[in-house]
């Protein structure tokens, strides 16, 4: 298919794996570039809470949502940094930034659309944002890599969603913690939740909150779901064969010389 990602199949061990595995290669992919993708998510959240911070003014709750709606905007140059650097491409922010419409685009606007809640995100972003198929072509394709791997891929997202709502309810303790009583009652934090609904100064915390646990977690998230799609790849177009046959291409025409000899 035209536009779809070439891979180093002798960078990773591409092979046919159960859907663990092959989620558990794409955590150890983030997590070799881990400081890297923390920064690039950090990046690219800052524009999404200068929004928020802007929608607080009117509604502070909707503030939340909104940093919630946008939050496959972060994913996409994550994935585009692990792309790369599956290749053996380093690149850096400036780079990054340079080459934004190889990532900004392909269902962008679709996946903060009708698909912003599609169970298994991380999965598919990929064939959207790297093979940028369209129309009954991205259906197929879809409908092809997800054969016997969608499930895994909502799990994904599932575990995703659970360890920020660990991580959210860890920073509220730590901070619980860690802050004298006399810090929680100038912040007003008993009233937080009262006969008037939810203060100000709640929904600020849970932003925030959301915010950091987002920026921790997005990188393993789109790791899991590349890992998942390299299995599928994998399964489908036998890229296991492909460094074998590389060595003995390589290998013939030596073999060839000592023969002549």
């Amino acid at each position: 298919m035209p536009g779809r990602l070439p891979m180093n199949a002798e960078r990773v061990a591409l092979r046919p794996r159960p859907a663990a595995e092959a989620i558990d290669l794409g955590l150890k992919l983030a997590r070799a570039s881990w400081p890297r993708l923390v920064l690039v998510a950090a990046l690219a959240q800052l524009p999404l809470l200068a929004l928020a911070a802007l929608v607080f003014l009117w509604q502070p709750g909707l503030a939340l949502l909104v940093l919630l709606w946008f939050q496959p905007t972060v994913d996409r140059p994550l994935l585009h940094v692990l792309s790369r650097e599956l290749l053996g491409q380093r690149i850096s922010l400036r780079q990054l930034v340079r080459e934004r419409g190889q990532w900004w685009t392909g269902m962008h606007l679709a996946s903060l659309s009708v698909f912003r809640f599609h169970p298994a995100r991380s999965f598919t972003l990929p064939i959207w944002q790297l093979e940028r198929a369209s129309g009954s072509a991205r259906r197929a394709r879809t409908r092809a890599l997800n054969h016997g791997a969608g499930g895994s891929g909502v799990l994904l997202s599932l575990m995703g969603s659970v360890f920020e709502l660990i991580l959210i309810f860890g920073l509220f303790g730590l901070f619980g913690w860690l802050l004298p009583p006399s810090a929680w009652e100038g912040l007003n934090a008993p009233g937080w939740i009262g006969p008037g609904g939810v203060a100000d100064e709640l929904w600020a915390a849970l932003i925030v909150a959301y915010a950091i646990s987002a920026v921790l977690v997005e990188p393993f998230y789109v790791g899991g779901g590349f890992g998942l799609y390299l299995n599928q790849r994998c399964r489908l177009e036998c890229w296991d064969l492909e460094p074998a046959l590389r060595r003995l291409a390589e290998r013939a025409p030596g073999q060839r010389q000592a023969e002549a000899a």
